[in-house]
C-alpha cells in the first residue's frame, strides 16, 4: 500500500543513500539531466546524503554521467554485473563462464541470429552482426569491429542475441533457459515497434540490480529504511525488491507504480528525480 504524504516525509527522514535508474528516469528523453535535478544533488550531499546510479547500461556508457555529477561512490552498471567506481575500485563483478560463449555462438549460427558480447567497455561484433551498432537502446556505447569472437570472450557481462523473426528468438530463449538456468538468465523483448528487431539479454543468473543493492548498501552499512530507489521500467523491479524506500516517476510502467511507495508526480521530462531530492532535502533541513 502506497504510503500517505505525511508518512513518505516521515520517511525520508532516515535516508542516507539515494540510488536512480538511468534512462527515463535520471535523464530526460533527450539524454539530458537538468540543471536543477543537477543543484539538488549537491545539496543533499551537504545533509549527508550518498547519491549514485544503477542501470543496465555497460560501465563506460554510464561512467561520464557519474563523472560530470561527481559522484563519489560506487555504481551499478550491467544491471548489477559490475559495481565500481570512478576510480577503478570494484565493489563487485560478475562474468559469463567460456563454455556458454561458445553455446552462445552455436545457437546464432544454427538459427540465423545476430549476435554480440558485451564487456564493461565496449560492445564486441563481427562484420555480419553490425546491425547491433544501429540499436537505440544503446546509445551512448562503444563499439568495436573484430574479425571473429575467439580473443573476446573474457570478462563479458552480457550476450545480445537479436533477430527479425519473434519466433527464432523466443526459441533461443527457452534453449538458453532451460538447461541452463541455474547458470544464465535471458531476457527478451521487442526493440521498437518500427524497427522490427526482437533482443534477447542473456546474464548471468542470480545477479541482478536487487542483489547489487544488497552488495552496495552493506558496504555503506546502510539499512534497508535508510535506502531510497527510483525508477520507471520493468527491470527496476529488481531496485524495489530490495526493500527500501521504492519511488516511481508518473511516466513509469504501471506495474512499477502499482507497488511504488509513492509515485512522484513528475515524469523523467520533468525532473522527477529532482522533485523528489527537492522533498528529500526539505525533509532532512526540517529535521535538523
Amino acid at each position: 500500500m502506497a504510503l500517505t504524504l505525511n508518512e513518505f516525509k516521515n520517511r525520508l527522514k532516515k535516508i542516507k543513500l539515494v540510488v536512480t535508474d538511468v534512462d527515463g528516469t535520471l535523464t530526460d528523453d533527450h539524454e539530458k539531466i537538468g540543471d536543477w535535478t543537477r543543484s539538488l544533488i549537491k545539496k543533499i550531499r551537504e545533509k549527508d546524503v550518498a547519491f549514485t546510479i544503477a542501470t543496465q547500461k555497460i560501465f563506460s556508457s554510464v561512467r561520464d554521467i557519474a563523472g560530470d555529477l561527481e559522484i563519489n561512490v560506487p555504481f551499478i552498471s550491467a544491471n548489477g554485473r559490475y559495481i565500481c567506481d570512478l576510480k577503478s575500485f570494484i565493489l563487485s563483478e560478475s562474468y559469463i563462464k567460456r563454455r556458454y560463449m561458445e553455446k552462445a555462438l552455436k545457437y546464432a549460427m544454427q538459427y540465423n541470429a545476430r549476435i554480440a558480447f558485451c564487456n564493461n567497455y565496449e560492445v564486441i561484433y563481427t562484420k555480419e552482426n553490425a546491425i547491433v551498432t544501429t540499436l537505440p537502446h544503446r546509445l551512448g556505447t562503444n563499439y568495436r569491429l573484430v574479425e571473429n569472437y575467439h580473443d573476446y570472450q573474457d570478462k563479458i557481462v552480457e550476450i545480445m542475441f537479436i533477430g527479425f523473426e519473434r519466433k527464432v528468438i523466443k526459441y533461443i530463449q527457452r534453449r538458453i533457459t532451460f538447461p541452463f538456468m541455474w547458470f544464465l538468465s535471458a531476457n527478451y523483448f521487442r526493440i521498437s515497434s518500427r524497427s522490427g528487431l526482437y533482443n534477447l539479454d542473456v546474464r548471468e543468473a542470480r545477479v541482478d540490480k536487487c542483489s547489487a543493492m544488497k552488495i552496495l548498501a552493506g558496504y555503506f552499512k546502510f539499512k534497508k529504511n535508510e535506502v531510497a530507489v527510483l525508477g520507471d521500467w520493468y527491470n527496476d523491479m529488481d531496485l524495489f525488491r530490495f526493500g527500501g524506500l521504492n519511488i516511481a516517476l508518473k511516466n513509469a510502467v504501471p506495474r512499477l507504480r502499482y507497488i511504488a511507495d509513492y509515485v512522484i508526480d513528475k515524469t523523467n521530462n520533468e525532473e522527477g528525480v529532482g522533485e523528489f531530492l527537492n522533498m528529500l532535502y526539505d525533509a532532512k533541513d526540517s529535521s535538523n
